[in-house]
């Protein structure tokens, strides 16, 4: 294998493996997001559905928590949005040390099969 290939499998790789860092991240921001709504609001969980967005590391697939009577929407994307123009740089901080994921239990730090 030469140096450029080696230097493009490199490049896809980190692509992916940010691309499951900020999906993680935004998965765990929509579930702190709608516990904070119902226990704001009061409510019922209702399941999920499932959304494509468009970042700034590729698009990533993200589960939408609802609640029972349709008044929760994530605070942080705008109604039928399909792109999240800028996440910042922390998911990015956020998976080079792995911080929230395995010191404070809110992922799991092995990745489900």
């Amino acid at each position: 294998m030469d140096q450029n290939t080696l230097q493009a499998v490199l490049r896809e790789a980190m692509r992916e493996a940010m691309r499951e860092a900020v999906a993680e991240f935004l998965q765990m921001l929509l579930h702190l997001d709608r516990e904070a709504f119902l226990q704001e609001r009061g409510g019922c969980k209702n399941g999920y559905y499932s959304r494509k967005l468009e970042t700034t590391f590729g698009q990533v697939e993200v589960a939408i928590p609802r609640d029972r009577e349709g008044r929760y929407y994530p605070s942080f994307l705008q109604p039928y949005a399909r792109r999240l123009v800028d996440v910042g740089g922390q998911p990015k901080a956020m998976f080079w040390w792995r911080w929230p994921f395995t010191r404070l239990g809110l992922v799991s730090a092995r990745r489900p099969r």
